[in-house]
This record gives structure tokens, C-alpha cells and sequence, in this order.
């Protein structure tokens, strides 16, 4: 009778609890529209603030510039010099401002996504979401104060720092990511849904430069992060309204010792004994990230720089468009395409396609001097984010349910750093090759994506050569796996 007993009180536990997830489950996918909007305010948020840098400076440095309105380019300062040397000094002196950008917005933010990484499977998704989405609204009114009041363009590194320390947009994307991870079964069905989390987020951006774009042109800088504050306000109601699918919470208190433990628990998959079979895999799958981060994300600001400069001298509008373009492509039609690729291709053929179409296009980007051809670069480059969606769903997809969060939060602090590093780096580089060759940097990209061509190579290459001995050890490392989880 007791065991009955403890069979009934069980069925029923479980039956409330698959009653409870089934009344709230339809509002899980609430978690691609929070991916959205978060991206398109922050991407009108960047937007706005990488546009406006060039025009404060060109302001600054040249008062007698014929340039007046806002919605000018670097090309519309000439003064007593040529248009095109103006244009370099002003390029120049962006580009080292940049380099203080990533420096004073960077290091917070890799500290917050390394602690929020490691609390990530211990406290609730929808509250930890609150904190980059709050991050930005108070950054967003700094700089609304700060252009309202035309401040000195130095103090505009403290609304950096102040998003920084909330996670920026690296930290939403690893709870989203994590989120969907967990509602999801292992396999092609989890692959599908990291692309769709990848279409969301894209699509968040590729409308946020639109949008920043069409504002400065008609109503100014302010406005622009003025209707980015309304975005984010929305999506915070939606974060409220998310369900929560943890399946046990942890009641012990939080303690520093803990916090570096998580951390540990965040980089274990690179070097711990208990992944001794696949540790190989994470590793090269975490270069190929490494790679995609500093190429694809690190590279906005130094690019916006290039294109919004002689001899292409697109205005904002125009740089909507190209990122419009550029995001269509890369985060539309390439994870759509995923859905067809993965009935007969592996993830790793699937990233070898998207690294070679990188490489294409960074070359091209580099030598080209026509706006048409520049365009064209968007289209070449479609699966240049390939390589990213594709590691995350490798290295997710050997990776237990429970380590999932631990995964994605040193994912994102990995991808935090390599963001704001290829934005230190491609804005040194820019500076002191922007007299000699400006489409230098794209060149070294180009580059760094025939590297990560190679590395995806090997993951093809790597199992066949080892056979059984592969097997044997994948084998092992995943009984010593439920040994530490035991």
C-alpha cells in the first residue's frame, strides 16, 4: 500500500507539473520576440551611436564645415583642405575613440557575462532577463541627456560602461539561447531552433538599422534613441510574461566561492578529463567561434566607418540598407536554408559552405571601390554566420541538458571579449592604414576565415582518421559524464 501510495503521490506530482507546463507552455516561444526586440533596440541603440560619433567629431574638429544637418557623411566636410583629407583626419580620430569604446564597455561586460553564465542554470531565465534590458534603458537615457546638452564626446564612454556592466546584448542572447536549448529535444529539432533564435535575432537587427537610419534622417540623433527607449519598454512586458521551465531551485545562498566554481564549471568542457573523448571537438569548435565573433560582429563599428567614407559615402539611410541587405541574407535566407541543408548535410559541411562564402566576400569588400559591388559583397557573404550557428549547435548537441547554461554562458563571455576585441583591433588597424589602404582590414578577415575554413575541415577529417578509437572515447567520456552528474 505505501509503495502504491508513493506511486500515486508520484504520477500526481508529475501530472500537475505537465498540467501546469501545458496551461503556460505556448508563451515559451515568447522567447524569439524577447530575442527581437532586445536586437532591435540595441541594434538601434548602436546604430544611432556609431553614426553619431563621426558627426560629433566632424563638428568638432571642423565648426566651419559646410556640414549642418545630421543626416551628412564624412564626405560633406570639406572646409579650407580637400574633402578626402578631412575626411581621413575625422576617420582617424573615430577610429581611436572606438578603441575607448571597447575598452571601457568590454571588460565590464566580460566580467558580467562570465558571473551571469555561471548563475544561469541556478536562478530563474526571466528575471536574469531583466538585467540587459534594463542595462540598455538606462543607457539609453544617458545618451539622450548627454546629446540634448551636446557633452563633451568623451563622457559618452560612461552609458558604454554603464551596458557593459549589464551584459549588453551578449548576455540576453546566451539566456534566449540557453532558454531554447532547454525546450527543445537534442538533435536536428535543437539545431532548427538555434537557427530560428538565429532569424529572430537577425531579423532584430536588420530592422534596427533601418530604422536608426530613417530617424536621424528625419528627425535627428535624439529621436532615434528616443523610439529605441519605447522598443525596449515592450519588450521588458514581455519578459514578465515569459514562463519559467526550471526544474528545481536551488534554495543554499550564493557565496563568491560558488561564483568562481561556476565559472569553472563555464570552461570545463575545454580542458576537463570528463570530456576527454569530444574535448577536441569543443576546442576547434570554440576557434571557429572565435573566429566568426571577431569577424562578423567585431567588425560593425570599423566598417560603418568605411562605408559611410569615400569613396562609397553612404548616409544613414543608405547604412540601414547595406546592414538590411547584409542581414537578410545572413540571418533570412542562410538559417532558412538550414532547414533544407540539415536533411543532407552535416553541421560541419554546413559551416565549410558558409566559410568560404565569408572568404569571398571579405576579399571582395577589401577591393572593391564601387557602392553597386559593395552591395553585392551582402550577397556574397550569405552564410557567413553559418560557421557560428553551426558550432552552437555541435557543441550543444554533445552537451548534457543540465550543463547547457554552464555551455552557453562561456559562449557568450568567449563572445563578448572576441566582439570588443576585433573592435579594438580592426579600429587600431583601421587608424594607421586609413592614409595607406582602407580595405586592409577586411583583407586580414578575410584571412582569419580561410583559418577557420581549415579548422572546419578538420572536424570532418578528425574522426575518420581516428575510427574506433573515436568511438571508444566518445564512449567513455560520456559514462564518465553520468558518473560526475551521478
Amino acid at each position: 500500500m505505501t509503495t502504491n501510495g508513493k506511486t500515486t503521490s508520484s504520477s500526481k506530482k508529475v501530472s500537475t507539473k505537465d498540467a501546469h507546463f501545458q496551461n503556460v507552455s505556448r508563451r515559451k516561444y515568447l522567447v524569439g520576440p524577447i530575442a527581437f526586440l532586445h536586437m532591435l533596440g540595441i541594434s538601434i541603440y548602436s546604430g544611432t551611436t556609431t553614426l553619431y560619433y563621426p558627426y560629433n567629431i566632424g563638428k568638432e574638429l571642423f565648426p566651419n564645415s559646410s556640414t549642418e544637418r545630421e543626416k551628412s557623411s564624412i564626405c560633406n566636410t570639406n572646409t579650407n583642405t580637400t574633402d578626402t583629407d578631412n575626411g581621413k583626419i575625422i576617420q582617424s580620430e573615430v577610429a581611436t575613440f572606438l578603441i575607448y569604446v571597447a575598452i571601457c564597455g568590454g571588460i565590464p561586460c566580460i566580467l558580467a557575462n562570465l558571473f551571469f553564465g555561471s548563475i544561469s542554470d541556478r536562478f530563474e531565465t526571466k528575471r536574469l532577463l531583466l538585467f540587459p534590458a534594463i542595462g540598455v534603458l538606462i543607457s539609453q537615457f544617458c545618451m539622450i541627456a548627454f546629446m540634448y546638452f551636446d557633452i563633451e564626446l568623451y563622457y559618452f564612454l560612461i552609458p558604454s560602461s554603464l551596458l557593459g556592466l549589464t551584459g549588453e546584448t551578449f548576455a540576453l542572447i546566451q539566456f534566449t539561447l540557453s532558454y531554447a536549448s532547454k525546450i527543445t529535444k537534442n538533435g536536428k529539432e535543437r539545431t532548427v531552433a538555434m537557427g530560428l533564435m538565429e532569424i529572430f535575432i537577425g531579423m532584430g537587427v536588420l530592422l534596427g538599422g533601418l530604422v536608426a537610419g530613417y530617424i536621424i534622417q528625419d528627425a535627428g540623433y535624439i529621436w532615434s534613441i528616443v523610439a529605441d527607449c519605447v522598443v525596449i519598454s515592450c519588450n521588458l512586458i514581455l519578459i514578465c510574461l515569459l514562463p519559467e521551465i526550471m526544474e528545481r531551485k536551488m534554495k543554499e545562498p550564493w557565496r563568491c566561492l560558488d561564483v568562481i566554481r561556476s565559472f569553472q564549471k563555464s570552461l570545463q568542457f575545454y580542458y576537463s578529463k570528463s570530456y576527454s573523448g569530444i574535448r577536441w571537438k569543443y576546442n576547434i569548435g570554440l576557434a571557429i567561434l572565435v573566429i566568426g565573433w571577431v569577424t562578423v560582429i567585431g567588425r560593425n563599428n570599423t566598417e560603418v566607418l568605411f562605408i559611410i567614407s569615400p569613396p562609397f559615402c553612404l548616409n544613414p539611410v543608405d547604412v540601414g540598407w547595406f546592414h538590411a541587405a547584409r542581414g537578410i541574407m545572413q540571418h533570412g535566407i542562410a538559417m532558412v536554408l538550414i532547414r533544407v541543408f540539415v536533411i543532407r548535410l552535416s553541421p560541419e559541411t554546413i559551416a565549410i559552405i558558409g566559410a568560404i562564402s565569408g572568404l569571398i566576400a571579405f576579399v571582395v569588400e577589401g577591393i572593391t571601390s564601387s557602392k553597386v559591388v559593395l552591395f553585392l559583397t551582402t550577397v556574397i557573404g550569405f552564410g557567413t554566420s553559418l560557421g557560428i550557428v553551426m558550432m552552437r549547435s555541435i557543441m550543444s548537441r554533445e552537451t548534457p541538458g543540465d550543463k547547457q547554461g554552464a555551455l552557453f554562458g562561456g559562449m557568450s563571455a568567449v563572445q563578448t571579449a572576441c566582439t570588443y576585441f576585433g573592435s579594438m583591433l580592426f579600429s587600431a588597424i583601421y587608424k594607421d592604414t586609413v592614409y595607406f589602404y582602407e580595405g586592409t582590414i577586411f583583407l586580414l578577415m578575410a584571412g582569419l576565415v580561410f583559418l577557420s575554413l581549415i579548422l572546419c575541415v578538420l572536424l570532418i577529417i578528425i574522426p575518420k582518421l581516428m575510427g574506433n578509437e573515436y568511438d571508444l572515447q566518445t564512449k567513455k567520456s560520456k559514462i564518465q559524464e553520468l558518473k560526475v552528474k551521478v
